[in-house]
């Protein structure tokens, strides 16, 4: 399978749709494409029975993730060391907010607590993405999703994921959308 070598683009490059926008008046750390994608994952995967995700920042990714929560009927967990969304949204969708260290006993805890060892998707856009992904891949049940943001900046397939891949732990689900239009998201299925 041909993963694309990802290359940290120009927010404003041609092969990319402008980042740090906002959603609801809330600062977005991403562009408005990456909601698309999580449709196109969500769509593709509907043995999908929870949404667990490591770095809440501002709240934009929590607030589609909850939208998909309220949809599905499934829960949402969203978990960050530092509170900078708006609570009311959050709130209103059924959004479960965690404020710990998102690499720390008690996150992995509710993490686990959540997944109740059905298929999930981990979202990967805490601190340290590479270690996230690297913790809670192998943790998480056959056929759920875990995907790391900032793909080429602070998560690389080739070094954070190429091994739990040799291993047998986890495949590239659709790389070509990876770097489409600049979302930067690398996505796994566990296997």
């Amino acid at each position: 399978m041909h993963i694309p070598s990802p290359k940290p683009y120009e927010e404003r490059s041609e092969n990319a749709i402008p980042w740090h926008t906002t959603l609801l008046g809330n600062y977005m750390q991403h562009n408005y494409w990456l909601y698309a994608i999580i449709d196109r994952v969500m769509l593709a995967n509907p043995q999908i029975s929870s949404i667990v995700e490591i770095g809440t920042g501002s709240g934009c990714v929590s607030t589609i993730f909850g939208l998909w929560g309220i949809h599905r009927k499934i829960p949402v967990l969203t978990i960050d060391n530092v509170e900078r969304h708006h609570s009311d949204v959050l709130n209103a969708l059924g959004v479960q907010y965690l404020q710990v260290d998102e690499n720390g006993d008690e996150a992995q805890s509710a993490i686990l607590d959540c997944v109740h060892n059905l298929p999930t998707w981990i979202y990967c856009d805490g601190g340290c993405k590479s270690k996230e992904f690297k913790k809670f891949a192998p943790l998480i049940p056959k056929g759920s999703i875990i995907s790391a943001h900032d793909l080429g900046m602070e998560f690389r397939h080739d070094i954070d994921a190429i091994n739990l891949c040799n291993e047998g732990v986890v495949e590239p689900f659709h790389p070509e959308w990876w770097m489409e239009f600049n979302i930067q998201l690398a996505i796994y299925k566990k296997l």
